[in-house]
């Protein structure tokens, strides 16, 4: 009558990596729905999920509906320019200078290499907060020819002589107008400003070959670049006519964040010692208004404790609203500015904003 599949969630935040779950598809019969039915397999995939050891879960579709289950929109996702056929720069007279292959098992470690370079890029002069972790063996799946229709397929960017000189990720399966690049990258000796018109080119191509989700999809209009946010290939289209997607966000849940933030305490360390608190010693406490958290900081060394909430705190946010400032998606100002009960002063104010700056991050659909 109604269910769900619980997929691992790899995350790594900033540098230190972190086991979550991911409960996808969520689906019952319209005749049994409103009777609690989804509730109940929530309670029990996320007894399943921290049974594992997942510090987070996290899932992405319907706006609201999974904040009644713990779930706070806390991490940026997607973020896309939609460039139309019409646009593309036409083709010189001669062989275009690049092309694009399918990715072959000989070319994983170029690919790993590749993609690690891709996720380190910085945005407004911070590196990404929270990414995906991608192995041998997934992109050994990818490569495989999978039937299946997720998430992505990838190729090698090449030059005239048939030399890689970058990567990008297309969909298997198209079900919109676009054609989606899903992450695009090149070697450091290679300008994408060189590459990106004859890259559109192809990836146009490509599609006119790659199966649509039904007959109800249209031909393909265009390119969609759904590279996350910030990405320098945006730039280069900016003058072209298109279409900004602006980005969504990942619903997270954390159910333990006393052991959570354990988990990032190196992180949060690291933030504190290049600040000027390094060597900081006190005491942070969050009012949650149905609960609360001890930091602990001791000559810059961090612990986390329960705390119950009272009248005395440094900090206060709404039940899981600040899980959007730990993720990124939001400055400790923005949160304040949008609610009311959102409060932090003086010092206590500086260290939270050190702790828990704003940062976009960009996590490679691996589904």
């Amino acid at each position: 009558m109604a269910a769900t599949i619980l997929m691992r969630m790899n995350m790594e935040y900033a540098g230190t990596y972190l086991c979550g779950g991911r409960p996808e598809i969520v689906a019952s019969y319209s005749e049994v729905r409103n009777r609690g039915y989804i509730r109940k397999i929530f309670a029990l995939i996320h007894a399943r999920s921290e049974a594992r050891g997942d510090v987070f879960q996290g899932i992405t579709g319907i706006p609201y509906y999974y904040k009644q289950f713990g779930y706070e929109y806390a991490l940026t996702l997607g973020g896309s320019i939609s460039v139309p056929a019409s646009a593309i720069p036409v083709a010189p007279m001669d062989e275009d200078p690049f092309s694009i292959r399918p990715a072959q098992y000989d070319d994983i470690m170029q690919l790993q290499m590749l993609y690690e370079r891709e996720r380190s890029r910085m945005h407004e002069r911070l590196p990404m907060l929270a990414t995906s972790r991608i192995d041998a063996s997934y992109w050994r799946w990818a490569i495989s020819g999978s039937q299946s229709h997720e998430p992505w397929k990838p190729y090698m960017i090449i030059d005239r002589m048939g030399e890689v000189v970058g990567s990008v990720g297309l969909a298997r399966v198209r079900g919109i107008d676009d054609m989606s690049m899903m992450f695009c990258n090149t070697e450091p000796h290679i300008r994408l400003a060189d590459v990106y018109a004859s890259l559109l080119r192809a990836v146009f191509a490509t599609a006119q070959h790659v199966p649509t989700w039904d007959s109800r999809t249209k031909s393909c209009t265009g390119v969609r670049l759904v590279l996350g946010v910030g990405h320098p290939f945006y730039a280069l289209v900016a003058q072209m006519p298109h279409v900004a997607h602006p980005p969504y966000a990942w619903y997270i849940r954390v159910a333990d964040l006393v052991s959570f933030m354990g988990s990032i305490s190196a992180v949060l360390e690291k933030r504190l010692s290049q600040s000027v608190y390094a060597g900081y010693t006190g005491t942070l406490l969050f009012d949650f208004y149905r609960g609360g958290l001890q930091l602990s900081i001791q000559n810059g060394r961090i612990s986390a404790q329960p705390w119950p909430g009272t009248p005395g705190a440094h900090a206060a946010y709404p039940p899981n609203v600040f899980l959007q400032q730990v993720f990124g998606i939001h400055s400790r100002q923005e949160l304040a500015q949008a609610y009311m009960d959102v409060r932090a002063n003086g010092e206590h104010a500086q260290l939270l904003d050190i702790l828990f700056p704003k940062q976009t991050s960009w996590l490679a659909p691996l589904d």
